[in-house]
């Protein structure tokens, strides 16, 4: 199929956003957005490596499918007909997991950690979510508490210290966090852990 079977569509405003991820090579957006070029009759991801093309000739889709149905060829580049490919979206969920791993004893809030990775709040929480089914905060939680079971077996830190030192500001909403999860509250998991072991 060659570009003068292309199917030009009205033209869809390019965001400045888009265009900066075009211009950059950005992986950021792969799998968010594709852009087609009239001129080469070809789509690509935001990544593709190709050189930044005239802007005039973009025209932006949100799913490959559409872009292959309206006559343009998928990239050899970049693949972007490739539906189980992972790309960006796995990179981008693996740097927030090792921010939070590495962080969780701080103060974490969406805007915390999309600032750090200079990544754009929404798409943070969209992608985190849609890849692993929990929010980057969800996750936080659960490595706070994973890291607390393991203060309140190895050590005699009050619940209080242990609290602080997985990053919450309040014992009254580390115990919430802790229960919710655990359904059991932090004293009495520990008490649980102390009988267990007291009869071996």
């Amino acid at each position: 199929m060659t570009s003068n079977s292309i199917i030009i569509k009205e033209c869809i405003l390019v965001e400045s956003y888009q265009w900066e991820a075009i211009h950059l090579n950005d992986p950021t957006y792969d799998g968010e957005f594709y852009y087609a070029l009239k001129s080469t009759g070809t789509f690509c991801r935001p990544s593709c490596p190709s050189r930044t093309p005239n802007k005039k000739n973009v025209q932006i889709y949100y799913d490959a499918k559409e872009a292959l149905n309206d006559g343009y060829r998928a990239c050899k580049r970049c693949q972007p007909d490739i539906l189980n490919w992972k790309g960006s979206r796995y990179e981008l969920v693996k740097q927030v997991e090792t921010y939070i791993l590495q962080h969780y004893d701080e103060k974490l809030t969406l805007n915390h950690i999309s600032t750090a990775l200079s990544i754009n709040s929404h798409h943070l929480h969209r992608t985190f979510k849609l890849v692993t089914g929990s929010t980057p905060l969800q996750f936080s939680h659960q490595v706070r508490i994973e890291k607390a079971k393991e203060l309140l077996t190895t050590s005699s830190l009050s619940a209080t210290h242990i609290s602080f030192k997985v990053g919450y500001s309040s014992l009254s909403h580390f115990s919430k966090v802790f229960k919710d999860k655990e359904h059991i509250s932090p004293s009495s998991f520990r008490n649980h852990i102390y009988r267990n072991s007291s009869k071996q």
